[in-house]
């Protein structure tokens, strides 16, 4: 290589290496420079160049706090106020002025900001001036001459009319002085940024909407209007609809309207013809009539369909009844229409579902006992009962407490494993005939309670027992369908009925001295709900505690009373299956019936005999109830305050009737009587097969 072509590379690379270095050095002071506003910036007159971001802002943040004291005085009909700017909003555009000064030197290609900036040292920069633009709240504004006018103005009074004791009495108009505000807020607008001011308002008169003859003009109409009765006759009959004055004014409803002539407009409230014509639509037209559904004597549904009827046209009768009111003829002619719609129509009726008997189930009774009467009230109350679909129906929610100032009477309730007299006792033969018809009808078995004892007069197994308020029987209707509930009794039965739709499906079924009985009188459609039902073996059998003896002080000496008889316990479950086209669902259902201890009462004296004879044992603690071992007494307590007298030496006292097989022992020996042979004693049942009887409304 030649010395020139040495000279010229190592000048190229001398040169490359200068610009090289520029560039870094403007790198780096780029980078140290990255917040800071570069060259000459000014924002009225005050220099931010060199400050970061944060600082220019600050600084315009004083001088717009500083611009927003500016006073502003507001003089209204003389009386002075004053105001700042910053009460109106006043705020400038920082936010604007601190993006375009950061703009500043940093805009157009990485050449030319380079050569800017190797010039610098030598070239003053070329000055920014920016301007800043102030603004102010419009709403604020308004608002503000919005209370100068409540402050400084008088609203004028528009005039009106009001019924007092059925007259009209007229409120005459009058002007006010009202603010002239319609260059207010420019001027108040203008003060606020151009650094404060003087702003001078005034008020002007101002002049109702109405004026005094208007409401002259409408005193008179309304005195028209209320000056007389308005009478409708009825063609066809004597009948008369009369609207007296004072029920035209207390109807009345008027409004001005400054377009027509008269201006004010007087209307009748309807509800007033509404009233009226109501109480004299039914001697007048013919009313319609509602449809209704009937169940015959076969247990048939029979759909009665609705018609329309004949009746007032109300809104006829409003409009003339404002055409007679305003002229001078007081009397026309009522009106009629066709069409009156029923409040229940033969559509809501078929909307029911209600298509035929889907079970029924009867049980019987003796007659005439107290409890008949808890029964038969129990039914009435139940008779007609409406169940929407899918909603559940309680017996005791619908029947409510059995009380006797509402009819029910005292008869046998089962309390504590015994048969005791309570309000209403008894209707535990109805809950079983209800709980029946459910379980036949394949409804849903929401809550139910068998008896604690058996009852050969309730089907074993499916039966059910109600008391207030703790035991309930709930069922839910779970078909498409609303069910209908109808009661039947007579004297010696009482029967509950389920109308609804069981695809045509119907089974009725009775229990009568311990037998039953169901008989399908229709099978049904493929939709239909089969009802079927399997009561297994008795198991767990359970012999009764020992008889129970107790002193009853009513009873005559020497006299003994059996009141409850002794019955073994034992479980049974009982399987339901209801079968839907395809679809098959079991419910099991376990039952146990808990064994019944014989009572026996007798007079004290002679409790106290067979006591002091060893044949009955007196308890260990007081208080020995349902469930004692055998020969035990009941309470001593109940024996109290009766004295008796101390038997003769050697004379046994003669036993009732009642009691000579129990106690043959105590018999004397002329009376030929053999001993027999004791039989073994029942030993008290082990707490773990007990069941805690439940208090039945048996």
């Amino acid at each position: 290589m030649s010395r020139t072509s040495r000279l010229l590379l190592i000048a190229l690379i001398c040169i490359t290496a200068l610009i090289m270095a520029g560039l870094g050095s403007y790198a780096v002071w780029t980078r140290s420079h990255q917040g800071v506003i570069l060259g000459s910036v000014t924002v009225s007159g005050v220099s931010i160049d060199g400050l970061e971001r944060s600082e220019a802002e600050a600084i315009l943040s004083e001088m717009e706090s500083q611009q927003g004291e500016a006073v502003i005085e507001i003089v209204v009909n003389g009386q002075p106020s004053t105001v700042t700017a910053s009460e109106f909003g006043y705020r400038l555009n920082i936010g604007a002025l601190l993006d375009r000064a950061m703009r500043n030197e940093r805009e157009g290609s990485l050449i030319n900001r380079w050569r800017r900036w190797l010039r610098s040292p030598w070239d003053d920069p070329i000055p920014l001036v920016l301007d800043p633009v102030a603004a102010i709240d419009q709403a604020l504004v308004e608002d503000f001459v919005k209370n100068l006018d409540q402050r400084h103005g008088t609203r004028p009074i528009e005039g009106d009319l009001e019924f007092v004791n059925g007259r009209p009495v007229p409120s005459y108009p009058s002007p006010g002085w009202l603010l002239d505000s319609s260059e207010a807020d420019v001027e108040i607008r203008a003060a606020a940024l151009n650094g404060g001011g003087t702003v001078r308002l005034n008020t002007v008169l101002v002049e109702p909407d109405t004026d005094i003859k208007q409401i002259t003009d409408a005193v008179g109409v309304v005195e028209q209007w209320i000056s007389a009765p308005v009478v409708f006759k009825d063609p066809d009959s004597e009948a008369e609809l009369v609207f007296t004055a004072q029920e035209i004014a207390d109807a009345t409803i008027f409004s001005f309207d400054l377009n027509r002539s008269p201006s004010v407009r007087l209307n009748i409230d309807r509800r007033l013809v509404t009233r009226k014509v109501s109480a004299i639509n039914d001697r007048v037209g013919t009313p319609p009539v509602n449809a209704y559904y009937e169940i015959d004597e076969n247990d048939r549904v029979i759909i009665h369909p609705s018609e329309t009827g004949i009746g007032i046209d109300v809104d006829a009768v409003g409009d003339l009844l404002e055409t007679l009111a305003a002229g001078s003829e007081r009397q026309g002619v009522l009106t009629k229409v066709a069409g009156t719609q029923p409040h229940v129509t033969t559509e809501d009726i078929e909307n029911l579902g209600i298509r035929h008997l889907v079970s029924q189930y009867t049980t019987y009774h003796d007659c005439c006992a107290p409890r008949v009467d808890n029964i038969q009230l129990f039914a009435d109350r139940v008779n007609d009962a409406l169940v929407p679909p899918g909603e559940t129906f309680s017996l005791n929610r619908h029947v409510g407490e059995r009380t006797e100032e509402d009819g029910f009477v005292e008869a046998g309730t089962l309390l504590r494993g015994e048969l005791t007299d309570t309000v209403g006792g008894g209707v535990s033969q109805f809950a079983t005939t209800f709980y029946n018809a459910v379980f036949w009808g394949g409804y849903e078995d929401i809550t139910h309670k068998t008896h604690s004892f058996h009852f050969t007069r309730y089907p074993e197994g499916i039966e059910a027992t109600i008391n207030w308020p703790d035991v309930d029987l709930v069922f839910r209707n779970d078909s498409p369908s609303h069910v209908l509930i109808r009661t039947e009794y007579t004297d010696t039965s009482i029967t509950v009925k389920f109308f609804g739709d069981n695809d045509g499906r119907v089974l009725i079924g009775r229990w009568r001295d311990g037998e039953g009985r169901l008989r399908i009188l229709s099978e049904g459609g493929p939709r239909a709900r089969v009802v079927s039902a399997r009561i297994s073996e008795r198991t767990d059998e359970l012999e009764p505690p020992e008889t129970l003896y107790r002193a009853n002080p009513e009873l005559a000496p020497g006299e003994a009373e059996k009141i409850q008889t002794a019955k073994v316990g034992w479980t049974v479950r009982v399987t339901r299956t209801v079968k839907q086209g395809e679809e098959t669902s079991n419910r099991i259902w376990t039952v146990r019936y808990i064994p019944r201890q014989e009572i026996v009462e007798m007079h004290p004296c002679l409790m106290a005999y067979l006591t002091e004879a060893g044949v009955v044992t007196a308890p260990e603690q007081d208080g020995a109830g349902p469930g004692a071992g055998a020969g035990t007494v009941d309470s001593p307590a109940e024996g109290a305050g009766v004295e008796c007298p101390e038997p003769e030496e050697e004379v046994t006292p003669e036993l009732p009737e009642e009691l000579t097989d129990r106690f043959p022992e105590l018999l004397p020996e002329e009376g030929g009587q053999l001993p027999i042979e004791e039989e073994d004693g029942q030993g008290p049942i082990g707490e773990e097969e007990e069941q805690a009887p439940v208090d039945d409304g048996e």
